[in-house]
């Protein structure tokens, strides 16, 4: 190789180099905020009140409303849930691609009747996006979104995927032991009272909407879910988690639009 292009690759891979450590000193000195200017449907946090009876207040429950078209409705209530009275626990998987590798998963606990339109509160770990961002893995690697839970009664989660952005859903019933329901629900309001005065960065890889859950659950049950590669390629967590016994794939019966049309959700 004549002596000037040597020259020149080196001068270049030395430009590259510099440019990389520039870019990763940039992404490191990045802070996480509460105060940006966030997309509508993750601008409101939901709210955790502890009470002395050992129930939950939640607050800023979301429960908006959806056609094929449109959002027709935007509203929020607040909820009073005893951890004591979860009756069971659904895990649902949103695919979203390359080839059935990732997906979105989020959970619903299930109350009694007497808890009314609430009864079926869910928790959804998602990026908390600034207007006009769209999801990107890359992103989500490189500090590009804050992490958020979205407490939502089922119909909205479900609907919003389903009958607005017509992605279909596959519901699966959990199966662990009614001694443990409780301790999850107050685990996951805990992290969910953290992140309302301390954000943290979504992680593609480390923190994102299935490992975050897992984590949650470990805490109350060490090593309850195992590390596995499904826990980053999360189209895959599904049949890890039915694996360790937790899910049963048989049962699994897909929503989608079709479905919904002519059946009621619960």
């Amino acid at each position: 190789m004549p002596h000037a292009i040597r020259r020149a690759a080196t001068v270049l891979g030395a430009v590259a180099l510099i440019a990389a450590a520039a870019g990763a000193l940039v992404v490191g000195l990045r802070r996480p905020s509460l105060e940006r200017e966030w997309d509508e449907d993750v601008r409101v946090l939901a709210g955790v009140e502890q009470l002395a009876d050992g129930s939950v207040m939640l607050t800023d429950v979301r429960n908006w409303r959806y056609t094929r078209e449109a959002i027709v409705s935007k509203e929020y209530f607040t909820g009073r849930y005893d951890p004591a009275d979860i009756v069971s626990l659904w895990m649902y998987e949103q695919e979203l691609g390359f080839g059935g590798r990732i997906a979105h998963t989020f959970l619903v606990f299930e109350f009694p009747e007497s808890y009314g339109d609430g009864r079926w509160v869910g928790l959804s770990v998602e990026t908390r996006r600034e207007v006009g961002e769209t999801y990107s893995l890359v992103a989500g690697v490189l500090r590009g979104f804050e992490v958020t839970h979205t407490w939502a009664t089922e119909e909205d989660l479900v609907t919003r995927r389903v009958e607005l952005l017509d992605y279909p859903l596959t519901p699966y019933r959990v199966s662990v032991p009614s001694t443990y329901l409780g301790p999850m629900f107050e685990q996951f309001v805990r992290e969910t009272a953290a992140l309302a005065t301390t954000p943290r960065w979504y992680n593609t890889l480390t923190t994102n909407c299935t490992n975050s859950l897992v984590n949650y659950v470990n805490e109350v049950k060490a090593d309850a879910i195992p590390w596995n590669i499904s826990l980053v390629l999360t189209g895959r967590a599904d049949t890890y988690i039915a694996e360790l016994g937790y899910v049963d794939l048989e049962s699994a019966l897909p929503i989608t639009r079709d479905w919904l049309a002519e059946h009621p959700l619960r």
